[in-house]
């Protein structure tokens, strides 16, 4: 049924040419991941601006319309939106905002010996997919290493990755936050330390037989 959701909005980053949205909506403290009806999901450039052409960013209190819920395996949080009404931005959150919203669990998801070349804990084989129940987490680390290497293939951009520790476990993730991605990008290839941040880290659709663990958000404190 058709309803008006406001989402704390924790990830707006590059998927299939257009961007993944999501957030925690304020009423019910869920995730939600608004997507279109297309085949891949992704939310375009007019479905997404608000009505003065700006983009959602991320920390923005965005008020849009939802019309059902449609999930797809381990991605329970994803909703059908309503591409006929426009965005609208409520207002701001701050840092102190997140804290309540932390999530803390033991691992992201499954960890194993099966990451990239160059990753660490990065994938999940879809043969383990019985044992995934969500694909959205906000997590809180200490600092963070922003890694910007060549690609595997000519002509490509730089890659850009996210180097941390969680609930003693390490990671080296890819990062498809627009924001960061491009600053980084152009600071060209090196490695970057951050301090204390969140991290929207968002577990993606299959892709040729694994999940990928992506960073799709990341809030660093001196920032807010």
């Amino acid at each position: 049924m058709e309803s008006t959701k406001q989402l704390i909005c924790l990830a707006n980053s590059r998927k299939h040419g257009g961007r993944c949205i999501a957030g925690i909506d304020l009423q019910s403290n869920a995730w939600v991941r608004p997507i279109s009806s297309r085949s891949g999901h992704e939310v375009s450039e007019r479905e997404r601006q608000y009505l003065d052409g700006t983009e959602p960013r991320v920390l923005d209190v965005i008020s849009m319309k939802i019309i059902r819920r449609q999930s797809s395996g381990f991605q329970r949080e994803n909703w059908i939106l309503d591409s006929s009404v426009r965005w609208s931005r409520m207002g701001r959150v701050e840092w102190e905002d997140l804290r309540p919203l932390e999530q803390r669990p033991s691992r992201l998801w499954i960890n194993s010996d099966d990451s990239t070349m160059k990753g660490v804990n990065d994938r999940i084989p879809v043969t383990q997919s019985e044992r995934l129940t969500d694909s959205l987490k906000i997590i809180r680390v200490d600092s963070v290493t922003i890694i910007v290497d060549q690609p595997f293939e000519m002509g490509r951009g730089l890659e850009v990755r996210a180097e941390f520790w969680h609930s003693s476990s390490p990671y080296i993730l890819k990062v498809t936050d627009c924001v960061y991605a491009d600053r980084f990008r152009r600071k060209g290839v090196g490695r970057y330390r951050l301090g204390e941040s969140f991290l929207t880290v968002s577990l993606g659709e299959e892709w040729k037989d694994y999940y990928y663990k992506l960073v799709a958000a990341i809030i660093e404190r001196p920032k807010v």
